[in-house]
């Protein structure tokens, strides 16, 4: 009985929140048909210059490549590989997962592209790491290039003025980030969970629930204790994010603010970055140009018109990277875009229910 109303209450979730994210996006539509000058917003569409847009978009592909190299650090770190991966192996699981993070607001990618490398990976034979494993070292990679990008933001800072909200909000982040890492260097090869995380009744069970995940991410983290290996991580990491920045400066002179310059483009990748880690509606519409609209109207004076028509351009050339790219890797894999989510779901779906047993079988009677 226990497991009929879990799955009833998994289905009816899986309808409710497509539900209601139409019914967000609709009443946003609404209130933006209300208040904003259409007419006005539609005027300032202008791109100055088609080949800094191109650049900007080049920029973006780079970013994606290196935060592949970021990932292949941290799979080539796993405790027992006993050959390193090939890049190409990584890449097209890579645009794919981008592809399925673009167009779904759950973060169904990162599991899509776990399955894709694990497929590659028993294609080569040899090593074969769980899927629990590949997806710790994307959480992994996820939480140095985090700590990467604060540590960027806080250069940003140094040099070119930013609001004290972006200071506040990537301290924050970057902080509970560093933390887990550290947690993670730290404990011991035997354990699961370190023991002070594992105090109280209350406790207990959240734990135990998520021990799965984190033996996954610290293992991911073991081989990153080796300097030079963390390093290679650090560095793709950092490239990234210098490649984001760097096309969001192209994207803002190919729409003609100049005058925003590079703080303005490091502001806008603390706020669209920030926006993208909580993803709610598909291809995060409506938060990702909240993110890119406020500091360009607060801080630099440009119109709400411009700074809406310039933030789907921006949404645009980091789409198109995703949707485009991506779908041609998908193609190259041979499976359909719909296949390919039920498979993800359904292995989801699976690494809740192990953990869940996992959690069960530790509790006891």
């Amino acid at each position: 009985m226990t497991t009929q109303a879990g799955e009833r209450r998994f289905l009816a979730r899986r309808f409710a929140v497509p539900v209601a994210r139409v019914a967000l996006l609709v009443a946003i539509g609404v209130v933006a048909v209300w208040k904003l000058d259409l007419g006005e917003v539609h005027s300032a569409f202008h791109v100055t210059s088609w080949g800094l847009l191109g650049v900007a978009v080049t920029a973006n592909f780079a970013s994606v490549a290196f935060k592949g190299l970021a990932w292949k650090g941290v799979v080539d770190a796993l405790p027992g590989m006993t050959r390193r991966t090939r890049y190409r192996d990584l890449l097209s699981p890579l645009f794919v997962g981008f592809l399925f993070n673009t167009l779904l607001a759950a973060r169904v990618g990162e599991i899509v592209k776990v399955m894709l490398l694990r497929r590659r990976m028993d294609r080569r034979g040899g090593d074969r790491p769980p899927t629990t494993t590949l997806l710790g070292t994307v959480v992994a990679e996820n939480l140095v290039s985090t700590i990467t990008w604060v540590g960027l933001v806080l250069a940003i800072g140094m040099f070119l003025p930013l609001p004290s909200y972006a200071w506040f909000a990537s301290i924050a982040l970057g902080i509970g980030c560093l933390a887990v890492v550290l947690v993670a260097l730290l404990s011991g090869p035997g354990r699961q969970l370190p023991p002070w995380l594992n105090t109280g009744p209350l406790w207990a069970r959240a734990t135990r629930a998520l021990s799965r995940l984190w033996g996954a991410v610290r293992e991911s983290h073991l081989g990153l204790r080796e300097p030079r290996q963390m390093s290679v991580v650090v560095g793709a990491s950092l490239a990234t994010w210098l490649a984001q920045w760097t096309g969001i400066y192209f994207t803002l002179l190919a729409f003609g603010l100049d005058r925003v310059g590079w703080g303005g483009a490091g502001l806008l990748l603390v706020t669209v970055t920030l926006a993208q880690a909580f993803p709610v509606l598909p291809g995060n519409l409506v938060v990702f140009q909240a993110a890119a609209v406020v500091p360009l109207t607060a801080s630099y004076g440009v119109s709400t018109a411009e700074a809406i028509a310039f933030s789907v351009v921006l949404q645009g050339t980091e789409a198109m990277v995703g949707v485009a790219v991506g779908f041609l890797f998908l193609l190259a894999e041979g499976v359909g875009f719909g296949q390919l989510r039920r498979q993800a779901e359904e292995e989801d779906a699976q690494v809740v229910r192990d953990a869940r047993a996992r959690s069960d079988s530790l509790a006891g009677p």
